[in-house]
Formats: C-alpha cells, structure tokens, sequence
C-alpha cells in the first residue's frame, strides 16, 4: 500500500468556505488512475461518496476505506489524506461548521439510504449559487436532516501511536496477504508477544487476528471496488478458497461480495 509515490491532486477548495447561508457545498469528482489527494484539514465537514472505484481515507487515528455506494463523513478540521489505487468518480458535500456541529463527531464510513442519495444527486443539480429561504435551500435543509440519522458501517482499521505496534501494522499494511503468525512478526518489535497482546486490545479494541482480518477485508473492498474477480482477491489475500472468504465477507458485513456492492 505504497500511497508516497501516487500523482497527487488539488480538490477545488469549497472545505475552507465558511458561510452558513449555504451550508452545504457540492461538487462532483472523477479522477483517472492512481491518485491521491494532499493531507489537509478545513473547518468544514466533508462527505466523500464514491459512485465508481473506492477511496481510502487516512486520519492520524485510523484508516477507512469507502467503496462504492457507501460515504465517509469527516468531521472539521480533521486532518485527512484521501487516496486510490485506481479511477474513481465520487460525489462530495462540504457542510457547513454551523450545521455540522450537530451531526457526528467521529469520521465514519456510512451508509447512503435511498433517499439520501437522491438529495445527493439533486444537490449537485441545483449546485452552489442558491440563497437563503428558496427551493434548494430547503433541500438543504432535508439533506441536514438526513444526514443527521447516518449509520456507520464496520469498515475502521484503527492505527496506533505506541512504535512497537506501528512495527507490526506497517508491516502488514505492505503486505495483507502475509501468513506469518503473530510471534514470527512480533520478533523484532522489542516486547514480549504477551505485551504486544495486551497493547494491541488496549490501542485498537482488537486482538491482533482481528485487525489483520479487519484490514484485509477493507483491501478486499478496494479491490472488487476496482472490479477484480472474487476469486482473485480471495487468493491473493491468503484465503484458502473463495468460499472462506466470502464466508468471512459476509458474517462481516451481511451479505456476500456481489450482492453488498450492488447494494
């Protein structure tokens, strides 16, 4: 996942914005090939929502990945990096710090309810040269509403500060597919494999098997996202059969691969 070396890319800048008579800003992207987009932060909240091709999203707490159909939200000034590993073309909102106070705090990956959706595509319709009290604005305001009812989706790979732990989750990071246990990898981290346990669980919430299974699911996503077969990226993340892995696919998310990215 070497992210240094991709073309990097300038977002028209609406983040930085402030102006609570419309607040909701919308543009749409397309981005061919690997891309990434300078780490920065800005006081308004972002909504990335991907219709082709997936993003990953890099925050100092954690990584997300946002495969089609779903969103992430990223509240103010977070800084944040956003990258791909393929085209992708998205839809992105910029909300407002006087609106986005009240809605979530965390950056989460989210889902995207029909209706959502819809306002998604009438608000880059309509654009951003709307005043106060018309028709666009109240669609705004639906859209606030909305938004302020998102569910998250289990798709996190927390990081942590502690440089034993980074060791061990940059290692993985560059190869997901890796079958070495938990020992073989921990054998030059300078800490017992007990302490390693217990830091894991405290700076993660997961065992160490967990966020491997975690991150190689959120690779998986990024993969299908970009249309690679199911077997393919079954195999190449060191599942032993398709059926493995859409097993673990869908105890996860709730359905298998097909069906959760057409949905």
């Amino acid at each position: 996942m070497d992210v240094e070396n991709l073309p990097i890319l300038q977002a028209r800048d609406f983040g930085n914005l402030v102006d609570n008579q419309r607040p909701i800003l919308s543009m749409d992207w397309e981005a061919q090939g690997p891309h990434s987009v300078t780490a920065h932060s800005h006081p308004r909240a972002q909504i990335v929502y991907p219709l082709n091709g997936a993003y990953w999203v890099n925050t100092p707490i954690g990584n997300w990945v946002v495969p089609k159909g779903q969103a992430i939200w990223i509240p103010s000034n977070i800084h944040h990096k956003i990258f791909s590993n393929a085209s992708v073309s998205a839809l992105m909102f910029f909300v407002d710090i006087s609106s986005a106070h009240r809605l979530l705090q965390d950056c989460t990956v989210v889902r995207v309810s029909p209706l959502l959706f819809e306002l998604f595509t009438k608000a880059i319709e309509y654009g951003n040269d709307y005043a106060p009290g018309g028709r666009e604005a109240r669609l705004v305001d639906v859209m606030l509403d909305e938004l302020d009812g998102l569910e998250p989706a289990p798709l996190y790979l927390p990081l942590s500060d502690d440089k034993r732990l980074i060791r061990i989750m940059e290692s993985l990071l560059e190869n997901p597919a890796s079958e070495k246990s938990f020992e073989e990898i921990a054998v030059n981290s300078g800490a017992s494999t007990r302490t390693l346990s217990r830091l894991f669980s405290k700076s993660t919430g997961m065992s160490f098997g967990e966020w491997r299974k975690q991150l190689r699911l959120l690779v998986a996503l990024d993969r299908l996202g970009q249309g690679h077969p199911v077997t393919q990226v079954a195999l190449d993340l060191g599942y032993k059969s398709t059926s493995a892995f859409t097993a673990m696919f869908k105890r996860t998310l709730g359905a298998p691969p097909g069906a959760y990215l057409k949905g």
